[in-house]
């Protein structure tokens, strides 16, 4: 698997050696996160069976160049399809291409074969048949976002037609007025020569589809897909359509032509491909391996020889997403870094996104997983090898954690911005078919849920059976009993001298106050993290206060996955005002002791205040 650049959109190439190849076209937005490992392992799978296939960014998407804002992006979607066919012909020398889109990525594959004229196959997977249709379906998942608990303190977006938003993707005007006018019925009739459609949300208007091209000649099969409700579930949850993925491979077999008589082997290790390419002015943007191989990266570099000597911000996966983000939250922010002279390093660790070997399953307790932090700590050293002066760790819940934990080991290691982390010290909650046997209840915010007990329709709701309200009262008390418990035990410790509790998130802290990593807990209001953070540290972290490289900070209207724009405008403000600030950790101490052993007079006034060019690359605070 090797990177590739072209016409600025950033693709995967799964190699292979058969005369016919397939090119990936990915969902958009939310759905493509969803989706992301499950569209892998079926490229994976393909080019294990002959078939090289390639997988792209559209424009202003993913790690491609470009910004949602953009005029003509709908066009340039349906073009960069053209490009990537043109593109694996190139790499390949293939014969044969066929592509295969899931949702609104299958009507861009079939609008773009349609254009193009050769395309042999095309795989639809539950595609987006009417762009008005789909717009609605936008609009509908973004009201169902902000009735959910964790968007409670959120601000909600107007109702407006400048952009539509969905979990924090957006279309804009010139995109939507492109989407609206299309309509997979009227606008292709002979895509391919030959078609599979898998659906199971519009059973009877993809039969009336596979009529239309049946008519113009073109071989239709049709397959179900009920595993489709499971597989667009959140990163984490989602379930690889086997039965779907089976149908394509046998569809394919039975074209002889397009299959290799040996299986050939997944590869271990990641291929060098892509060279750097610029993504907008002035911000270059690089492909990279980690780890021998086994870790994948984007190195976003800023134009200047100043900065490469300056800190640079490793951003790490926010839970099972890739490292692109949340609403592509990694990308905006390394682009916007760069353009302040900032370099960056958005990695993925673990299993996730594209590293080797992908996960056959996702759990959660392999999010929390100690080889996420070893990955974390790897891009620091990476990039302290590349001579930048060190590095600021930014995750987001399970990425907070495995910052929080590769700060305590890597020297390289500057400071590190832990937003919504929801434990400090991890115990595996799962079975041994990787479910969690915890209850759900039990990651709740307390402050959410006693926001929740005053109001009138959700006790309604209790009493008809619709909700487990009394679970969630039960819940509350035994957190009442248990920070009660708490608090009892720090007044005790304060009389008796000694700390009592929490010994092992204390030990955490304080060894990162020791090494001076200037580390910062950022929380949501209502974020349901904050309960860990006061079970161990009191109302507000407060007993967090007796050390001096640690800090806790409170965010209104910031999400827990920092899915909405003040949220993710919250989070980049707070960052650039630490990289403003500078890292004690890199100024050098004056000689500590005189020649009679006293200690230097100076103390910390005797600290190079500036030891570094880049320490404060935004210029004073």
């Amino acid at each position: 698997m090797r990177p590739l650049v072209f016409d600025g959109n950033f693709g995967w190439l799964h190699p292979a050696d058969g005369p016919d190849g397939v090119v990936m076209c990915a969902p958009f937005g939310f759905d493509s996160l969803c989706t992301y490992r499950g569209m892998r392992l079926l490229a994976e799978r393909l080019a294990a069976r002959g078939m090289p296939v390639l997988r792209f960014d559209y424009p202003g998407t993913g790690d491609s160049a470009g910004e949602p804002t953009d005029p003509g992006l709908w066009r340039a979607w349906i073009d960069s399809v053209k490009q990537a066919v043109a593109q694996l012909r190139a790499q390949t020398g293939v014969k044969r291409v066929s592509l295969c889109g899931l949702r609104l990525g299958g009507m861009l594959a079939a609008l773009a074969a349609q254009e193009l004229g050769d395309v042999h196959g095309l795989v639809l997977l539950s595609p987006v048949l009417s762009g008005k249709t789909y717009q609605r379906e936008l609009r509908v998942a973004y009201r169902q976002w902000v009735a959910l608990p964790e968007s409670m303190d959120c601000v909600v977006e107007p109702d407006t037609d400048e952009f539509v938003e969905a979990y924090g993707f957006r279309m804009y005007r010139d995109t939507l007025e492109g989407l609206r006018g299309a309509d997979l019925a009227r606008d292709t009739s002979r895509p391919a020569a030959r078609v599979l459609l898998l659906d199971a949300l519009n059973p009877a208007r993809v039969d009336a589809l596979a009529a239309h091209y049946q008519q113009h000649g073109v071989e239709v099969e049709r397959q179900p897909f009920d595993e489709y409700g499971r597989f667009m579930l959140e990163a984490l949850a989602s379930e690889v359509p086997h039965a779907a993925f089976d149908a394509i491979e046998r569809w394919f077999a039975a074209d002889a032509a397009a299959w290799a008589p040996t299986p050939a082997a997944v590869p271990r290790r990641g291929e060098d491909g892509a060279g750097g390419h610029y993504v907008a002015p002035g911000v270059f943007e690089t492909p990279v391996w980690l780890n021998d191989g086994q870790v994948s990266g984007v190195y976003c570099l800023p134009d200047g020889a100043a900065a490469a000597s300056a800190p640079a911000v490793v951003m790490v996966n926010t839970g099972a997403v890739s490292r692109i983000g949340n609403a592509r939250f990694g990308v905006r922010f390394a682009r916007r870094l760069a353009r302040q002279g900032i370099a960056s390093l958005r990695v993925d660790i673990g299993h996730l996104g594209d590293n080797l070997p992908t996960a056959g399953m996702l759990t959660i307790d392999g999010l929390y997983a100690q080889s996420c932090a070893d990955d974390a700590a790897a891009a620091s050293r990476w990039l302290a090898a590349r001579g930048h002066a060190g590095a600021v760790l930014l995750g987001i819940c399970s990425g907070a954690y495995a910052g929080l934990h590769a700060a305590t080991r890597e020297p390289s290691v500057l400071g590190a911005v832990l937003v919504n982390v929801q434990k400090f010290i991890w115990s595996n909650v799962c079975d041994e078919h990787g479910q969690p046997m915890v209850p759900v209840a039990a990651f709740g915010s307390t402050r959410n849920y006693l926001r929740s007990l005053t109001k009138v329709h959700k006790w309604r709701r209790v009493f008809r059976g619709e909700t487990a309200g009394f679970g969630v009262v039960r819940e509350l008390a035994v957190r009442m009993v248990s920070r009660a418990m708490v608090t009892g035990a720090h007044l005790l410790g304060r009389l008796c001298g000694r700390e009592l509790g929490a010994s092992d998130e204390r030990r955490l802290f304080a060894g990162l106050d020791e090494q001076r990593v200037e580390t910062h807990l950022v929380y949501g209001v209502l974020d349901e993290g904050v309960e860990e953070l006061e079970r161990c540290f009191g109302a507000r972290g407060a007993r967090l206060r007796r050390y001096e490289h640690i800090h806790v900070a409170f965010c209104k209207h910031t999400d827990h996955a920092i899915l909405s724009s003040v949220a993710q405008e919250n989070v980049m403000s707070y960052v650039e005002k630490v990289c403003r600030g500078g890292f004690r950790k890199l100024r050098q101490p004056e000689p500590a002791t005189l020649d009679d052993g006293a200690r230097n007079p100076a103390g910390e006034a005797g600290l190079v205040a500036d030891a570094a060019g880049g320490l404060r690359p935004f210029g004073e605070a």
